[in-house]
């Protein structure tokens, strides 16, 4: 990038010079090319996802942002994240320490918008060990031996998504989040037993809530979320690779079935189709329907992959390094 700055400093050609035939040197073909990937960037970032807070959205989307964050609280509420509390029977170190409640929206490339609610866990760093709240996650390596291996055998593959994942695992410690201002109100309206708990404090309307599941944003949600899913695998005769435990393996009708995940994304393979299909029910039973892809072309955390069914595998990570 400091290249391309400095080129900027000198007119680079332009394509008009390059066709009626002007040779261009070394340095401007850098400064060309550099020009190119950061333009084209910039292009990328400007039709990604907008992301903002709550207080943000509401003034520049209004009702529409209200109506995202009432979608969200109402799958929160559903799930059954949340427990509210009576503010005076918690102690003043309780009140305290209590996690702040993060509301985002989000505006899609389709100009949708999202609703999204976290927890600012960073005070848990405090009093929670790292070593003792990390989760694994399937190395790119097994990954990349996963591909091969359905490659070679001819392997019926499927990529799935939980929907939800961090909200199906119980939180395991007593945690106490707050909420303030307008979002309270929109709670309130989406589940009015929640109103008897509200009490005005000095960043007005305030509401505590006992954390029931590992919302996104504590410290041990992710390793909550992976003993979950693993002990879930396990129960269904699943044997984690000893090697990395984010793949596990089960022989069925003699063949070998492999899952393969990152967090909520899930790479799975067995040569019979209806083998698979079996597998994605039995995940779905306990955690709900999944947004799963079948076939050849699959797009899994930005990596395109492509099963010519010759026994390789296509693997393109353009965007993903974008």
């Amino acid at each position: 990038f400091s290249q391309f700055k400095a080129s900027k400093a000198a007119k680079l050609p332009t394509f008009r010079d390059l066709k009626a035939g002007y040779n261009p040197t070394e340095e401007e073909i850098k400064g060309l090319t550099y020009k190119f990937v950061v333009d084209h960037a910039m292009t990328e970032a400007e039709t990604c996802m907008t992301q903002m807070s709550a207080d943000k959205g509401f003034k520049v989307f209004g009702e529409r942002a209200v109506e995202a964050l009432m979608k969200e609280f109402a799958q929160l509420d559903d799930m059954d994240t949340f427990k509210p509390m009576d503010a005076s029977t918690l102690t003043t170190d309780q009140r305290r320490m209590a996690l702040r409640l993060i509301n985002l929206i989000k505006e899609k490339r389709d100009k949708s918008l999202k609703g999204r609610t976290c927890v600012d866990g960073r005070p848990q760093r405090e009093y929670i060990n790292k070593a003792d709240a990390s989760s694994p996650t399937v190395s790119n390596e097994a990954f990349m031996l996963c591909l091969v291996a359905a490659a070679h055998e001819g392997r019926d593959v499927a990529t799935a998504d939980v929907r939800g994942a961090y909200l199906h695992a119980e939180m395991d410690d007593f945690v106490v989040v707050k909420l303030q201002g307008k979002i309270v109100d929109i709670l309130c309206e989406r589940n009015p037993s929640y109103k008897k708990f509200v009490v005005q404090e000095k960043g007005g309307a305030t509401l505590y809530m006992q954390l029931l599941k590992a919302l996104y944003g504590c410290i041990k949600s992710a390793l909550l979320w992976y003993e979950l899913f693993s002990g879930t695998l396990i129960k269904m005769g699943f044997k984690l690779n000893p090697y990395d435990n984010c793949v596990a393996n089960k022989t069925i009708e003699g063949k070998q079935c492999t899952i393969a995940w990152w967090v909520d994304d899930n790479f799975m393979s067995h040569v019979q189709p209806k083998v698979l299909t079996k597998v994605i029910e039995d995940i779905e039973e306990k955690f709900g329907k999944m947004t799963v892809t079948r076939g050849d072309e699959h797009v899994f955390l930005g990596v395109k992959i492509r099963f010519p069914r010759d026994g390789t595998v296509g693997v393109k990570v353009d965007n993903y390094l974008r």
